[in-house]
């Protein structure tokens, strides 16, 4: 199974639905659902709740078809923007927004979030006012200054980003301009939401081994300062996924405001 060849997420054509039914499905293996979906989700949640995170338009760039980290959001802004890198993911999007037969089951995302804010019955409502809030799915590319390019995107409130800096950070020199990159995209004032991996090395996806950046908790809050960024809160648990198909240390969900342009 392990070739030793480490490929890279956005250039090598991910599997997005071997990556969301490994990783994000209730069926997953012992503790992956626990920490990469439901410790994330209640994470923001609380943010929510403490009046963290605000604004009208939210901006998504999360590996591959990830949808978890939206609901606990998508009550609070009235637009969403969702950037994919990989055709395999807008297809999943677009074929969940559109409600198709073979779209992914994404119910137990909206169950899980409409238990997290007390009423675990209003699951159908949680999916239907996502679909409402997502006005756009947009292909992205890494290389570009612009991620967007040619499609030139208003600044937003919040910029969200589930797993991309592990991802498709090849070093730490692509960490740091990625971060400036979604700088970019964010008012002054407005929030950056990160999850994220400490120490990580690799993955599983689609029969296929794939690389992730390993970086730690003081290489992370430096890169924040240097992107223009306040970090004012860090979350981090100790992973119990003992697994051949993933390996990091500590799960985190950071809250940032852009206090600078770069």
């Amino acid at each position: 199974m392990d070739t030793g060849y480490h490929k890279h997420y956005h250039l090598d054509n991910p599997d997005s639905r071997d990556h969301h039914n490994r990783y994000f499905s209730p069926t997953s293996e012992k503790y992956f659902y626990e920490e990469i979906v439901k410790f994330p989700c209640e994470t923001l949640h609380k943010m929510c709740v403490a009046g963290e995170i605000k604004g009208d338009t939210l901006i998504d760039l999360s590996a591959c078809s990830a949808g978890f980290q939206l609901f606990p959001l998508c009550d609070i802004f009235s637009e969403i923007i969702v950037l994919k890198c990989d055709d395999s993911s807008i297809k999943e999007m677009k074929n969940w927004l559109n409600q198709d037969a073979d779209a992914l089951d994404w119910m137990h995302l909206s169950q899980l979030t409409s238990e997290i804010k007390g009423d675990r019955a209003k699951y159908k409502q949680e999916e239907e006012t996502l679909r409402k809030k997502i006005k756009f799915i947009l292909k992205c590319d890494f290389s570009k200054e612009n991620l967007t390019d040619p499609v030139f995107l208003q600044k937003a409130d919040c910029f969200i980003s589930a797993f991309m800096l592990n991802g498709v950070c090849e070093n730490t020199d692509a960490c740091h301009r990625l971060l400036r990159k979604m700088s970019s995209m964010i008012k002054l004032g407005g929030t950056l939401l990160l999850i994220g991996l400490f120490n990580s090395t690799f993955y599983f996806m689609g029969g296929a081994k794939y690389r992730l950046l390993a970086f730690d908790e003081k290489f992370l809050r430096k890169s924040m300062d240097g992107a223009g960024f306040v970090t004012k809160r860090l979350v981090v648990i100790k992973s119990k996924i003992r697994s051949c198909t993933v390996h990091y240390e500590y799960l985190w969900v950071l809250r940032a405001v852009k206090e600078k342009e770069v």
